[in-house]
């Protein structure tokens, strides 16, 4: 019953002698001590920290969740909260408390048990830096030699540095800046004196204390903390009373996680371009600020969730619903504000805005629109929209596509036939622009497709990721130039070296003023035609819908002179949305919904006019 509070006695009174100078050498070898001079090159692993385009550190990225900082960075009632509950004479003692040992074997005594132990924060480093957890006489040995020789080595601020910056907090966080932020979205040197405890609180037992799991226990354990701190004269009455009745005030759980994981994903791929060695990226403490804006994110998601019970309305005897992805650029930078890849990536991870290639449908049709425009066509230029049929020469399988509800209008302008998106219109005039001619002005404009050489394209049969078709859009939204999709700004390493900088330059694809003949074109989709729905919006818009032929697909990209929005509806295994679930009824809804408060960050204006009016 005594067995292990004896062995612990006889450690503790056998110490004096432990550290003689004979002994101590061949005890030193004997145990093959490590040497703390490694402490010295010692670089931690660390998290890599995104930060949004207002500077918002949103996320972290990690093998072990770490953001090392200068304990200069951190307040006096963090570091003293620590201290007064795991190590109250830090600052008297040599590395080893005997006082603290005898006062811990005399309860272990009386109690018949080993209820309490002795380490000191320094012994607690030297076992987190070199020995294993378990539990015995030779490990406490060299724990204590270790410590010893630490603070032999260091001062204390020193010690208590790499203390603070090393322990394990819960959730994943590993030193009190990663905590901070985990549990109050804050730096370390921002917490108040009751969050300095609550962090303190969790050095016992992280997941049993945990403020999210157990919020009672972890209140009663701070108040343990803050008592402590009081009686060891580290706070004032005053505060030990206003921190003991404050309530436990924590930030959301991983809230911003949940909605920018699409996006954190996407930049984790791009990252990987930018190091020699991928692991780098979530061990050295990388600090890289994006592009991404948090409130356009929030808005994106309050749009999908809209739409989504519309489409239930509409559905009320649906069981699954259907999947949405949403991006937003930037025209004048390239930059990606939104990347929504589903409806919720906690439950699917898959990244339908950047994995996903699907049918356009009509939403293709701007491109075979532009390819003509190219070639000497204009707005006013008369095709015919009527009943047609093709035979394939080798097979004889007759092909005949046709209009929306069967409707066709005769002879109508090129600008009414995209404006109503006439199928038969578009097929005559993709037969007569070249399909080839068209594939090639595709690729030059990065959508990296399996192209089938045949008039089919005209109905959007070639699948494309909703980000590779929103780069499309961009590259005439913005005058006739290609930018690749941006989503990092910068990296620097954690000492504040820039690494990389994003100097993305445009690529011509075509003039400015065939590009504004086609945005032209596409405003009257927004006034006259399937997208009218969003006409009574305040500014000058254009777009397009986009819908295949068995409502598998919906889409709407449409754009202001500042800003575009891709959204894409439908299902991952490719089934039916339902009957007339077309662009303009699935899609066009959220896209409406996002870009009216998304707008508001930009100017009104409309698209510079390279030309005079034709």
């Amino acid at each position: 019953m005594y067995s292990r509070a004896v062995k612990l006695a006889i450690l503790f009174i056998l110490l004096p002698a432990l550290f003689g100078v004979g002994f101590g050498y061949a005890l030193v070898n004997y145990l093959e001590i490590p040497d703390v001079k490694q402490l010295e090159t010692y670089k931690p692993k660390s998290a890599s920290r995104l930060y949004a385009d207002d500077g918002t550190l949103f996320a972290e990225i990690f093998v072990e969740k770490r953001i090392p900082i200068p304990i200069t960075e951190m307040p006096r009632h963090l570091k003293y909260a620590f201290i007064a509950i795991e190590d109250v004479r830090f600052y008297d003692h040599f590395g080893v408390d005997l006082r603290g040992i005898a006062r811990a074997l005399y309860r272990n005594i009386i109690k018949r048990s080993v209820t309490e132990g002795a380490s000191t924060i320094t012994q607690q480093l030297a076992r987190n830096l070199y020995l294993t957890p378990q539990k015995s006489i030779k490990r406490k040995i060299e724990e204590a030699i270790l410590a010893i020789q630490i603070e032999r080595a260091y001062s204390k601020d020193e010690i208590l540095n790499m203390y603070l910056n090393l322990i394990y907090l819960g959730e994943g966080a590993h030193g009190v800046e990663a905590a901070s932020y985990t549990y109050f979205h804050k730096k370390a040197k921002d917490l108040d004196i009751e969050e300095s405890a609550t962090l303190a609180a969790l050095t016992k037992s992280p997941s049993k204390l945990s403020p999210y799991k157990n919020p009672l226990r972890a209140i009663e354990r701070r108040n343990v903390v803050l008592k402590r701190m009081y009686d060891a004269d580290f706070i004032n009455k005053n505060d030990y009373k206003k921190a003991t009745q404050a309530p436990l005030a924590l930030a959301p759980f991983k809230a911003y996680e949940k909605k920018t994981g699409y996006f954190i994903e996407y930049v984790k791929q791009v990252l990987e371009e930018y190091v020699e060695n991928p692991q780098e990226i979530y061990t050295t403490g990388l600090n890289i600020k994006t592009t991404i804006n948090l409130q356009m994110t929030q808005y994106a998601y309050e749009a999908i969730e809209k739409g989504i019970l519309g489409y239930r309305k509409r559905h009320p005897n649906v069981k699954d619903l259907p999947e949405v992805a949403l991006v937003a650029l930037e025209l004048k930078t390239g930059e990606i504000k939104v990347l929504v890849g589903g409806k919720d990536f906690s439950v699917s991870p898959y990244n339908r805005a950047v994995q996903a290639k699907r049918q356009p449908g009509s939403a293709f049709k701007p491109i075979i629109y532009l390819a003509a425009l190219e070639q000497g066509y204009r707005p006013n230029d008369i095709l015919r929209d009527a009943p047609v049929s093709f035979t394939n020469p080798y097979t004889g399988v007759v092909w005949q596509p046709k209009n929306y509800k069967n409707e066709y209008h005769g002879d109508v302008t090129l600008r009414k036939a995209l404006e109503l998106s006439l199928n038969t219109a578009t097929v005559r005039l993709l037969d007569k622009v070249g399909v080839e001619n068209v594939i090639e002005l595709a690729k030059q404009l990065h959508i990296n497709s399996n192209f089938e050489p045949n008039l089919s394209l005209s109905l959007g049969t070639t699948e494309i990721a909703p980000l590779d078709l929103a780069a499309a859009y961009a590259t005439f939204a913005r005058g006739g130039s290609y930018l690749p999709p941006i989503a990092i700004r910068t990296v620097a390493t954690i000492d504040g070296e820039e690494k990389y900088r994003e100097e993305a330059v445009e690529e011509p694809v075509v003039s400015p003023e065939i590009a504004y003949m086609l945005v032209d074109i596409m405003k009257g989709v927004v006034k006259n035609g399937t997208a009218r729905s969003a006409a009574s919006m305040p500014y000058v818009l254009a777009g397009k819908t986009g819908t295949t032929d068995d409502f598998r697909d919906a889409w709407f990209i449409g754009f202001s002179p500042n800003l575009l929005c891709a959204v894409w509806v439908g299902y991952d295994k490719k089934i039916n949305l339902g009957n007339r679930e077309s662009g303009a009824t699935a899609a066009l809804p959220i896209w409406i919904d996002f870009m009216s408060k998304a707008l508001l960050y930009y100017p009104k204006e409309d698209f510079p006019q390279p030309m005079p009016e034709y």
